[in-house]
């Protein structure tokens, strides 16, 4: 007498669990589908990102002219020339996956600034004295693009930490101008300005927290002499985003950064340093 169709499927199931009889394609299929990975900064392949930063900058410097017997007095452009320190801007940053392992950010910056005072003590800029009857408008630029390119040595689910290098391109600008009265008749102009290219180290980690919570922190540091001019560069970032979207992270994070312009063989010869750090709001989109 013929079996019931369903003592036949218990059979199956019996004997499939204890392994003796193979399970089928499409059954070994089902089960091996991975579960994907939820959305993060580690998964990725494109992101660009807008931020408000909030920052605060701080500028000394210190210019003299080679044909001159007095060198070039130390100064703050914030406090001797009564130039802002607050820099709030818009940024934005783009990141590119390059296969599973590598990732390129580009982003570009720059902060201009102007004033009009009379210095409380004596500072000589280049070859100009500027004294407290004068009135001296000065003006700072500075532009800064960098493209950083890291390798993750170490990559899984949860967690991702690269290392490699970073070509930034640099150019400061800082003059001083005196237009012409009766303690100085004839105009004031000062000039000093560098713009060259340098190389950091980099390292950058991205810790997802939770499916939604993700941790990013990046450093950046080095010291490089070409020819005349040398530049040192510090820059370190480290923010908390939430996933409100797949494709969309809203965000909070710090931005320091530290540079230090020297030009020597030059006339005017001298340096600038600028530091800049404060918060930041950002939103970012990716896929």
């Amino acid at each position: 007498m013929q079996s019931p169709p369903f003592a036949s499927a218990a059979a199956t199931v019996t004997l499939l669990g204890l392994g003796l009889v193979n399970a089928t394609p499409a059954m070994a299929a089902d089960s091996a589908v991975p579960v994907p990975e939820p959305a993060s900064p580690i998964t990725d392949r494109f992101a660009m990102r807008a931020s408000w930063f909030m920052g605060t900058a701080g500028t000394n410097g210190a210019v003299s002219d080679p044909t001159s017997a007095t060198p070039g007095t130390p100064f703050s452009l914030e406090h001797d020339f009564d130039l802002s320190p607050r820099a709030r801007q818009l940024r934005v940053e783009f990141m590119f996956r390059l296969r599973e392992r590598g990732r390129l950010r580009v982003d570009s910056w720059e902060l201009n600034r102007s004033g009009l005072a009379s210095p409380q003590t004596n500072i000589t800029y280049g070859g100009n004295t500027f004294t407290n009857r004068d009135r001296v408008r000065s003006q700072f630029n500075w532009r800064q693009t960098d493209i950083s390119w890291t390798y993750s040595f170490l990559r899984r689910s949860r967690f991702e930490l690269g290392a490699g290098l970073g070509l930034h391109l640099i150019q400061a600008e800082a003059s001083a101008d005196i237009n012409p009265s009766i303690t100085r008749p004839t105009a004031v102009h000062e000039d000093f300005s560098g713009a060259g290219p340098f190389v950091t180290l980099a390292l950058d980690g991205t810790w997802r927290l939770t499916r939604r919570l993700a941790l990013s922190a990046r450093g950046q540091y080095l010291n490089l002499h070409v020819s005349s001019l040398s530049a040192a560069l510090g820059d370190y970032h480290g923010d908390l985003q939430f996933r409100v979207r797949p494709n969309v992270a809203l965000g909070l994070g710090y931005q320091s950064t530290r540079a230090r312009l020297d030009v020597t063989n030059n006339n005017p010869n001298g340096y600038l340093q600028l530091s800049i750090h404060g918060p930041e709001a950002f939103v970012r989109a990716s896929f």
